[in-house]
């Protein structure tokens, strides 16, 4: 097998699904008040804090000490999309720097059925998410027969992401034409024309969880008749985990 080396941008936050197991709870002294202005975060009203993956194990929240990584397995779920590798296909965590890391409410679609009700805001503001940020540039590497099956592997998946890119723009599209407020509607112009600016980009790939039922699967019926909940990068205003993957030279 050969070893490929990529590097790997963040275009919206990256959440890897939280592990019940590893939270910090404020109430069993896993953490004091979060001090300071910290954007896209309640704060004061924060009582759970679900980690990053860390390597090691971590009685109280400290950020500053924690060694982060984004697991092989996660890349491998954005890469592999289900086909057989010849000769398989193995990928090794990646290093992610402290700094890359911030902690934050998830933001969501909400009340969409209500249009005077509806709105983009937080959900559930007791709970704190660690996330890679927008913007973050890192180095991993995969083992895979030969770069031309890595190439390979990278079209599909690219492929694949297009396909759920058109899902959510469509999906998007039709609450477009609902009579939501001029903030609302505004807001999602926004993510319409920044999501349309990626469509058949052949290096866009989706990392994590709270992506949305529409950016996780290819799904063969309607939209706007089995769409999940849409999260939303508030910094950013994308749905989280697009990443942009480039193959180092050979």
């Amino acid at each position: 097998m050969e070893k490929i080396n990529y590097t790997l941008h963040t275009l919206s936050s990256l959440i890897v699904s939280p592990r019940a197991n590893t939270a910090f709870y404020k109430e069993l002294g896993g953490f004091q008040d979060i001090s300071g202005e910290v954007p896209f975060l309640a704060k004061d009203k924060l009582k759970l804090i679900y980690p990053f993956y860390q390597y090691g194990e971590y009685i109280e929240y400290a950020p500053e000490n924690a060694v982060y990584y984004l697991p092989g397995s996660s890349v491998k779920g954005a890469l592999f999309c289900g086909s057989s590798i010849p000769g398989g296909f193995m990928v090794d965590d990646v290093a992610v720097q402290n700094s890359d890391i911030v902690l934050r409410n998830l933001n969501k679609l909400q009340f969409l059925e209500d249009e005077q009700k509806a709105c983009i805001k937080v959900f559930f503001e007791n709970v704190g998410v660690e996330m890679i940020k927008a913007g973050s540039k890192m180095m991993g590497e995969f083992y895979i027969k030969d770069r031309e099956s890595a190439e390979q592997l990278l079209t599909a998946a690219s492929k694949s992401t297009n396909t759920k890119l058109y899902q959510m723009l469509n999906y998007l599209r039709d609450l477009e034409k609902r009579g939501y407020s001029e903030d609302l509607l505004c807001k999602l112009k926004c993510v319409i024309d920044k999501l349309s600016c990626l469509l058949d980009a052949n290096d866009i790939f989706l990392f994590g969880g709270y992506k949305g039922l529409l950016h996780s699967m290819e799904l063969k019926g309607s939209a706007q008749e089995i769409a999940g909940a849409v999260y939303l990068d508030p910094y950013i205003m994308l749905p989280h985990g697009l990443a942009r993957i480039k193959l180092c030279n050979a």
